[in-house]
């Protein structure tokens, strides 16, 4: 059931995620719980009239290419171990399937502890990281810049920040995103908390316009770079500078990035660098119609699919047109599709990292008529958990 966001509701919530994610402090004077919480639709289930399961759905906004769309975001999935295995966390995630569908979300967004799990629920593996670690001799390539400068502070300085919050816009401006988080002005300030003694650096340019940045940690003897972006080469290099900087210390370096970043290349020698691919998140499509609208096709061709076995949101399920040239440009329709495949398998093309040849290739996707088009393979440039 839908809970009440009240005093007597959060009562019960706070010892059961307290036990559940091993906590020690009382959430309910925890800000980056409280952020969270104030930012969310709660669901539980009671028995003997206490809260013996929960979830958390925080309302969040993500850029599909040039469309801004509803996403929800599941997290604190918990129960009390006398209740698990009685189908608690069952009812509650297809209720919040419907519910978000009733509220006019595209999609859901959720960090698994088992993609088996939760593929039941329609999710399906959509963004991926990649990680770099690099041995300290191989950043020996990076000298200080000769032009601009690096400024290094924290997030409490307004001058950073405003240059952060500026070149992320920017990027989610250039309309290439395929499922990248809007952050609001609270989880921005949250992603500040939540990671304590993160340093901040921004590359400016000799005209004193931001160029890159990058947010780290040195925790444990390990130097983690957990956002990095940047539109020039430049500011590649001198955000790297920065790294080189530490190489005499006795510490291990990882640079997290996109699926899709080319950082490696900035090294003249490479043997040094492993490189990983991590699934990050799993996506959820709420509302195929808003998805398929906000997509784009190669060529400017027109393409069916058929949507199967969505077995929580059946409006999701048919055959869908999708015509450049023709209004409405999506909709539904009674024709014999060019592909067919279930929501999960149609969520790693839409959304995720498959091309739709690829997905036929590796069956998981069925060609029923070959069609010289595809989806325009957007970026995820930011990420963010919860």
């Amino acid at each position: 059931m839908k809970l009440n966001q009240d005093k007597e509701t959060l009562d019960q919530i706070a010892p059961l995620v307290e036990y559940a994610f091993l906590k020690n402090n009382d959430i309910r004077e925890d800000p980056n719980f409280l952020s969270r919480y104030n930012h969310s639709m709660s669901f539980g289930e009671y028995k003997d009239g206490h809260l013996a399961s929960y979830i958390m759905v925080n309302k969040f906004k993500s850029m599909i290419f040039a469309k801004k769309v509803k996403m929800g975001g599941v997290g604190y999935v918990a129960s009390y171990p006398e209740n698990r295995g009685q189908g608690d966390i069952n009812r509650l995630m297809k209720e919040i399937m419907l519910e978000l569908h009733d509220q006019n979300y595209a999609i859901s967004n959720l960090a698994p502890f088992s993609e088996t799990f939760y593929r039941r629920y329609g999710y399906e593996n959509a963004i991926y990281e990649k990680m770099y670690q690099i041995q300290p001799a191989y950043l020996r390539f990076f000298k200080p810049v000769q032009e601009g400068k690096v400024v290094r502070g924290r997030w409490s300085d307004s001058s950073l920040k405003n240059a952060v919050i500026k070149l992320y816009q920017a990027k989610l401006n250039q309309d290439d995103q395929r499922n990248t988080v809007v952050r609001a002005e609270w989880w921005w300030d949250r992603l500040d908390t939540y990671y304590p003694g993160r340093s901040i650096c921004v590359y400016f340019d000799k005209k004193q316009q931001p160029q890159g940045y990058m947010f780290y940690r040195i925790v444990e003897r390990n130097f983690r770079v957990e956002e990095m972006y940047y539109q020039t080469p430049q500011a590649a290099k001198a955000l790297l500078s920065i790294i080189a900087s530490h190489s005499s210390s006795d510490l291990k370096y990882y640079v997290k990035m996109p699926e899709e970043s080319l950082l490696r290349e900035f090294f003249p020698e490479q043997e040094g660098i492993t490189v990983k691919i991590l699934p990050y998140m799993m996506t959820r499509i709420i509302n195929v119609k808003q998805v398929l609208e906000a997509l784009l096709l190669v060529n400017n061709k027109k393409l069916t699919i058929e949507i199967t076995n969505d077995d929580i949101i059946a409006e999701n399920n048919g055959v869908w047109l999708i015509d450049n040239a023709d209004e409405p440009r999506v909709r539904e329709v009674e024709t014999d599709p060019d592909y067919t495949a279930s929501l999960t398998n149609w969520t790693k093309v839409l959304l995720g990292h498959l091309t739709l040849k690829q997905a036929v290739q590796l069956g998981f996707v069925k060609e029923n008529h070959p069609v010289n088009t595809d989806f325009v393979k957007g970026d995820v440039s930011f990420y963010d958990y919860f």
